[in-house]
């Protein structure tokens, strides 16, 4: 690496760490951006004949051309498949570190391999540590997490600690639970260590609430963290009743890390602006305003050896607006969720479906459910009985579906045995098999 390069990531890390307490203003941030957008295309377009291309209505002669940054196309997750060994680099360079290599299901189900550098790890685990400062999270206190495994339902459980969940504190113990184990188990193991922070799917967070409610379990947290799905506020309004705090919530992908999390002072969610270029773009292709729902595409601007530019994540989210904080680039007001959760009705709408638990609690034998549209005027309403020999109320079934979601759609209720994780271990209360 020559000495140019080296002050330049000498100067992007020194940003870094100057941004951990506060984040950057918005001047700062567009400047930071910039730099290593530039860097990363310079990078691509010498090394990947596949971003070379896709690049270059973009590159000028004396490289990017930010003003035609929306000229490049958006990348998708099928392309992503498809183009997945011409896009890896192999030798990123020193400064990248070590490259390691996963992947996710995600809500489509077809795992998604990628790679990480050390470097994209330490800047996403830098906004992360940020993320979690704005929320006086303590490092030397006990952090528990229920997170997703492979093993089977009727495995056993195999609970797990680790020590330095937050740089500086080394000896805050991180402990985490199997998700895919029974609720009564997770309320007995919380018992136990009596964590001062909980970290886990909304729904799942939602679940151990209603079942700590019904029981009478006192349990009481400093802070829940969620990710992962979409935090109703129906189930922050659960959570804060079982376990007297607040919810914080994060936004993040495994592909690419920290993307944005939700402030504790104005409520919006902060993009990481450090870590990606966050866009919200329309299915017209603009640049979704304050109010106005898009595509979350993201730039991972440390990531030179798996390049994902443009790189539409899968979720619909909802542009904010200016906020009392120090302003990054970008706030999102709501997550929405993933396409496979909207549904499309016959005169070309599209609607997020919710049903507030509250009312759905006026159907006492459901014990799960899954709303699934299976065409554009119809649902159906798949549950797992408490009581198999009893029914469920069709009628009210069929009249909070109006209210809520749409008077066009028509519903049946399907009794099931079980409603089916996603591949990676969540539950979609809604789903369509109309596609995107």
């Amino acid at each position: 690496m020559d000495q140019t390069s080296t002050t330049e990531w000498r100067t992007t890390l020194e940003t870094l760490n100057r941004s951990l307490h506060m984040g950057l203003d918005k001047a700062a941030a567009g400047a930071f951006q910039a730099r290593n957008l530039t860097r990363l295309a310079a990078m691509v377009c010498a090394r990947s004949p596949f971003y070379r291309d896709r690049l270059a209505s973009a590159m000028g002669r004396s490289g990017l051309r930010l003003e035609r940054w929306e000229d490049i196309p958006i990348l998708t997750k099928d392309e992503l498949r498809i183009h997945r060994d011409s896009i890896l680099i192999a030798e990123p360079g020193p400064e990248s570190g070590a490259v390691r290599r996963g992947w996710t299901a995600g809500s489509e189900g077809e795992p998604l391999h990628y790679a990480r550098t050390a470097l994209s790890d330490y800047v996403s685990s830098k906004t992360t540590q940020r993320f979690m400062r704005w929320w006086k999270m303590d490092g030397n206190l006990r952090l528990a997490q229920i997170q997703a495994n492979r093993h089977t339902a009727d495995a056993k459980p195999t609970p797990a600690v680790r020590r330095g969940w937050m740089e500086g504190h080394p000896a805050g113990e991180h402990h985490t639970y199997p998700a895919i184990t029974d609720l009564q188990g997770h309320l007995g193991w919380l018992q136990d260590i009596r964590p001062a922070y909980l970290k886990g799917y909304p729904e799942a967070l939602g679940e151990l609430a209603r079942l700590a409610l019904r029981q009478g379990r006192v349990l009481r947290f400093q802070l829940l963290v969620s990710g992962g799905a979409v935090l109703t506020e129906d189930i922050r309004k659960l959570c804060r009743d079982a376990f007297g705090c607040e919810v914080a919530d994060f936004y993040g992908a495994e592909e690419v890390g920290s993307i944005a999390a939700q402030c504790p002072r104005c409520g919006l969610y902060h993009a990481a602006d450090e870590n990606v270029l966050l866009e919200i773009v329309k299915d017209n292709g603009k640049p979704a305003r304050a109010g106005e729902t898009g595509r979350a595409v993201v730039t991972s601007l440390f990531n030179h050896a798996f390049p994902l530019i443009r790189y539409q994540i899968g979720d619909y989210v909802e542009a904010g607006g200016r906020t009392t904080c120090p302003q990054p680039l970008l706030t999102v007001r709501q997550v929405l969720g993933r396409a496979k959760a909207i549904f499309r009705l016959s005169d070309g709408r599209s609607v997020w479906p919710f049903i507030p638990s509250s009312d759905m609690g006026a159907l006492p034998n459901v014990k799960r459910f899954q709303f699934v549209q299976v065409a554009l005027d119809r649902v159906e309403f798949h549950y797992v009985p408490r009581d198999p020999s009893q029914g469920t109320d069709d009628e009210l079934l069929a009249q909070l579906v109006r209210d809520f979601i749409d008077p066009s759609l028509a519903t049946t209720s399907v009794p099931v045995s079980q409603i089916e994780r996603e591949n990676n271990l969540k539950y979609m209360l809604y789903r369509s098999v109309l596609g995107a």
